[in-house]
């Protein structure tokens, strides 16, 4: 479907953003997401996804297991939970002024609860318009018991944008008080954080992208949460906001043509593992309330 100049595809597995395309005034087309519009990528060693949502947690458990201090056994077959591998009902596709909304949706499950032994629905919303897509999701607590979770994107963007190549590429991190939070070779933190300069664009490493960069922007302001991934010169930008998130995670394959601009709420375990609902960044939600965050891919230039 398409508003003007972006045109989106949606996989009804997680809800997951797998095609995002901006139609230039020349007639081309760039393609913004990693593996774009491709539903089955080729397995060329580089990571087959395009934009998972990440829920109820964001990152990795040691051994894929957690108990919570409350008693409950938590299990899963991988990182990131299970949102991003469950068939997901789409319930509405309605147009706005400026382009339309398509909403999704997920009830908790016998086979959810049998990993994570709690009652909710999630709702993702994506709003595609002129110059991009917005993407809001809510988590609501449908259970008696207070509901700990975590909750990410994961969206790959190619790089470059239009031109150049990677190695051309500039990201800019948020404006603002921004943390660097370490993390072993498992993407376990290891309590070691320092401030880091913002003011300049960001000097990644190819090896330091494959370990993942982790940031804690809690003290940013929420409108100024925002990645900037642009091409030689700055000419064409992909902004990626997340103001309803506190934390980002900057992530690729070494040496491939992308970077995930990655919005958190929670990071992977610790070194120390430590019970479910004390993990970092863990949400407690009261039973009958929501938690809405939102998120967008905007194109600039």
């Amino acid at each position: 479907m398409s508003a003007s100049t972006i045109e989106i595809a949606i996989d009804r597995i997680g809800a997951e953003l797998i095609g995002m395309n901006w139609k230039r005034d020349d007639g081309s087309v760039v393609p913004i997401i990693w593996r774009n519009m491709d539903r089955q990528p080729p397995n060329d060693g580089f990571w087959r996804r395009h934009a998972p949502i990440l829920f109820p947690i964001v990152g990795g458990i040691h051994e894929n297991r957690s108990v919570a201090t409350t008693g409950e056994t938590i299990h899963f077959s991988g990182l990131h939970g299970f949102f991003r591998n469950s068939v997901v009902q789409m319930v509405g596709a309605t147009p706005i002024a400026d382009g339309f909304e398509l909403s999704y949706r997920l009830d908790s499950n016998d086979a959810t609860r049998d990993m994570y032994p709690w009652d909710f629905v999630v709702t993702v919303v994506y709003t595609v318009r002129p110059d991009g897509v917005d993407q809001a999701v809510t988590v609501t607590n449908t259970g008696t018991r207070p509901m700990p979770f975590q909750l990410g994107w994961h969206p790959g963007i190619n790089m470059p944008v239009v031109s150049g190549g990677r190695k051309d590429c500039a990201i800019r991190l948020p404006a603002g008080p921004v943390t660097r939070m370490f993390n072993d070779e498992n993407c376990f933190l290891t309590g070691r954080s320092e401030p880091f300069d913002t003011t300049r664009d960001f000097e990644f490493t190819e090896d330091g992208l494959q370990a993942t960069y982790m940031f804690d922007c809690s003290m940013v302001r929420p409108d100024d949460r925002f990645v900037l991934v642009s091409d030689v010169r700055g000419r064409h930008s992909v902004r990626v906001a997340f103001p309803d998130y506190p934390h980002l995670g900057v992530w690729s394959d070494a040496g491939a043509p992308f970077v995930c601009i990655e919005p958190w709420q929670g990071m992977d375990d610790s070194v120390d593992a430590e019970p479910f609902d004390l993990k970092f960044g863990m949400v407690l939600l009261a039973p009958g309330l929501c938690d809405t965050r939102r998120a967008s891919i905007r194109l600039i230039g």
